[in-house]
């Protein structure tokens, strides 16, 4: 073998390079961290050039293993999708799964589905992590994320999934005591009504009768960054919360809803978000599918 490139050193080469790690590429590929060193070394030697700059710290590229990656990459991802189709031509995905989404949508709509579709294909391994926080899908080694839109990023490839009706919402005491028993906002006390909002100088967005679109800040009283624990604050009577339907709706007495007069809450968009670079593997395609058809909301669109 010697003097003869290996699809496999290559392989090894392109997880260290995504990575930048020996210990996360040996985690991703199942190969012994002194392996993958070896089979880099290997590669540098077949080539003739030095692929890695090594640092205690962290792995960085040179450029002739810049190069190498941007060639050798997309070349690898598309023959793990065409040997993935083969494997899988009877539609038994197999292999490992990874996807995140966000902590109550992901409760609520992406867990349940991918249950039934790992139950569905039990030779496949599904890793679901719920974070709120915005991943880096090629960094961390995603294969798909679920995201509430707009999905801003043009090395990913973000498809619309469905759209989640939103309306506001408080507590009973707080309608009585702090709006004196009205339900239908005016448009310009939203400024000074206590709100909960998931983020700090954050807006909500509403639908005025024309179909325009309008930008409103409410009086930020609390800020909080899961929606779940927003809907907890507006029980306890801290202030009106902007959420999905369903969620205030499982709330039953405890919630009110509220209206703005001459407007509508506006949905918010749950997209499917992957890599552009990356080729869909069946697996994720077959995945991604089954949680559009499975995972849809009650009055979704």
């Amino acid at each position: 073998m010697d003097g003869m490139m290996s699809l496999e050193d290559v392989r090894i080469f392109v997880a260290v390079a995504r990575h930048s790690s020996f210990v996360e590429a040996a985690r991703r590929t199942g190969v012994p961290t002194s392996t993958v060193s070896r089979r880099v070394a290997q590669l540098e030697e077949t080539l003739g050039a030095r692929l890695l700059q090594r640092t205690s710290r962290r792995v960085g590229l040179t450029h002739e293993g810049a190069r190498l990656l941007e060639r050798a990459g997309p070349l690898l991802d598309e023959l793990t999708s065409v040997l993935d189709k083969a494997a899988d031509r009877e539609d038994e995905p197999s292999g490992r799964l990874r996807v995140t989404a966000p902590v109550m949508t992901g409760a609520q709509r992406i867990a349940p589905a991918l249950f039934s579709f790992a139950a569905r294909y039990p030779r496949l391994t599904v890793e679901l992590a719920l974070t709120n926080s915005v991943v880096d899908l090629v960094e961390e080694g995603i294969d798909l994320a679920f995201r509430a839109g707009p999905v801003q990023d043009g090395d990913l490839v973000a498809r619309r999934l469905w759209s989640i009706p939103f309306a506001l919402a408080a507590s009973p005491v707080f309608v009585r005591q702090v709006l004196k028993g009205r339900t239908q906002l005016e448009r310009g006390s939203l400024g000074s009504v206590p709100a909960i909002v998931g983020q700090p100088g954050g807006t909500w967005r509403f639908r005025r009768r024309d179909g325009s679109i309008e930008e409103l800040r409410p009086y930020e009283r609390l800020c909080v960054n899961d929606p779940q624990v927003a809907i907890a604050a507006a029980v306890q009577g801290l202030g009106v919360v902007r959420a999905a339907d369903e969620a205030i709706e499982q709330q039953g007495k405890a919630l009110v809803r509220l209206t703005v007069a001459g407007r509508t809450v506006e949905p918010r968009d749950m997209f499917a978000v992957y890599p552009s670079r990356r080729l869909l593997s069946s697996r994720v395609r077959l995945a991604l599918d089954w949680v559009m058809e499975h995972g849809r909301p009650k009055g979704g669109s």
